[in-house]
């Protein structure tokens, strides 16, 4: 790949105006098995608009960022498997359903992946029930008028191998899928993230019923350090339209081992009080806009610079 050259400007990092308590609690990681591989099909027929986008910050409270993504898609429409697997649970009562994922379809639960939907308004599956790709298993809901109708899913993990997911990871497996999602970019607030000649790539931006709303190369923070030290560095990256990149070139003498990791703002939350910023990788339920501010470990990328 044709080498990346970045301009890296320091970057003081500023704390938010509205003091929040952060959360810690850890309710995202990683990917699951397959992430690189698979191309899971999409819940519906249609390709319904994203109304809020995986670890997407926004003005609600509760999650926030998002777990999960939202699409727009209108009550009872059906909603589909979007891989073999198995059904792990299911809830009317909560409005929940969750599938087991067979990855590799060796007809085994051993692949740690499962994808959960939310607000449904009908169950068309049993408990414990084989399933396959495009089977009809749900039918979007609101949960009662509580909330507009939309379909939420997610990819999730079993974090304890007790059979039942509690962190939620990105949407990877859809990122071949299909254009109308921008190729799965519009269902990650920060998405493809990569490492080449040196240079770290994410590509962030988000994405609601009132469609894209851009980010400035100032609203993307790339943190970085020597492996084995403790504090982080803050560089903003280049921009070049909805891809962010750091060259670390020069930065670290060849030979160095690095961690980075990558925050990005949600300009049009930062007025209402509600966090409007997110962590890639994430990890933290609501972490600390500043990563230098606690001892807690923040997930981040392991790379050598060259």
């Amino acid at each position: 790949m044709k080498k990346l050259i970045a301009s890296v400007l320091a970057l003081t990092v500023i704390a938010p105006t509205t003091v929040l308590a952060a959360d810690y609690s850890i309710v995202f990681t990683g990917t699951t098995t397959g992430a690189g591989t698979i191309n899971l099909g999409n819940p519906h027929s249609t390709y319904f608009t994203v109304t809020s986008k995986f670890n997407q910050p926004r003005n609600v409270n509760g999650t926030n960022p998002h777990r999960g993504t939202d699409l727009g898609a209108p009550y009872g429409e059906s909603i589909y498997a979007s891989w073999n697997g198995w059904v792990t649970y299911t809830n009317i009562g909560a409005y929940d359903l969750i599938v087991y994922l067979d990855i590799n379809n060796d007809g085994l639960k051993n692949d740690n992946a499962y994808i959960k939907y939310d607000h449904i308004s009908a169950i068309h599956v049993a408990n414990g029930a084989a399933i396959t790709k495009g089977q009809r298993i749900a039918s979007t809901g609101n949960e009662g008028g509580v909330y507009a109708a939309h379909t939420h899913f997610g990819v999730m993990k079993d974090s304890g191998a007790d059979g039942t997911p509690d962190y939620w990871v990105r949407n990877e497996p859809y990122y071949r899928t299909v254009a109308a999602w921008d190729y799965g970019k519009e269902l990650d607030f920060i998405s493809y993230s990569t490492y080449n000649s040196n240079t770290g790539s994410v590509y962030a931006y988000a994405h609601d019923s009132g469609g894209a709303e851009t980010l400035a190369a100032t609203d993307v923070t790339f943190f970085h350090r020597k492996a084995g030290t403790a504090t982080w560095t803050a560089s903003t990256p280049t921009k070049n339209g909805n891809q962010f990149t750091l060259n670390f070139t020069g930065k670290y003498p060849a030979g160095t081992s690095i961690h980075w990791m990558v925050r990005a703002n949600r300009p049009s939350v930062i007025s209402t009080g509600k966090p409007y910023w997110a962590f890639h990788n994430p990890k933290f339920a609501q972490p600390d806009y500043d990563p230098n501010a606690t001892a807690y470990a923040y997930d981040y990328f392991t790379n050598t610079v060259q």
